[in-house]
């Protein structure tokens, strides 16, 4: 997607004040849109992430192997329910910011304004994708072919006229 299109998702407007956009860039944002909806993250993708995490950080004390099972299977079944980027980049940041383990209370509270943010940007391209279906109009020529063409003539001979004049 361009640069302007991607900058004007990221900013604030209602919708008097988007723009509306072309043909080309309508249709950079109806496949925007189509790709915003990413696949929910499996079961086995949170695993891996909760593993790496769980190798980079101190493990609770005085889990029995059956506990562990089951919290690693709560933690599966409840973080599979989101969108596998938001989850990535939510564990980006566990990885960079928690010093230890962290609930899933807590992984929800990171995820969610790394999916507001993709959903705002989404809806924001469908809104300037409907504006554009209602208000955007093939440009018209400046000139009718008979106003080009008597321009033209015009243009041909300047001072066709004037020299007898003076």
């Amino acid at each position: 997607m361009p640069s302007k299109l991607n900058t004007l998702l990221d900013q604030r407007l209602g919708l008097n004040d988007l723009p509306v956009v072309g043909p080309v860039s309508a249709g950079y944002l109806r496949a925007y849109v189509a790709a915003a909806v990413p696949p929910q993250a499996t079961e086995y993708q949170v695993n891996q992430m909760m593993t790496r995490v769980a190798n980079m950080m101190p493990s609770p004390r005085g889990l029995t192997r059956e506990q562990a099972d089951e919290r690693m299977m709560l933690y599966r079944r409840t973080l599979s329910r989101h969108a596998l980027p938001d989850l990535q980049a939510a564990f980006d940041v566990i990885l960079r910011q928690c010093r230890f383990f962290p609930t899933v209370a807590e992984i929800e509270e990171i995820v969610a304004p790394i999916r507001a943010k993709r959903m705002a940007r989404a809806n924001r391209a469908s809104m300037i994708i409907m504006k554009h279906e209602r208000e955007w109009k093939e440009p018209q020529p400046l000139l009718t072919a008979d106003e080009a063409a008597r321009l033209g003539r015009i243009l041909a001979s300047p001072l066709a006229g004037d020299g007898e004049q003076r």
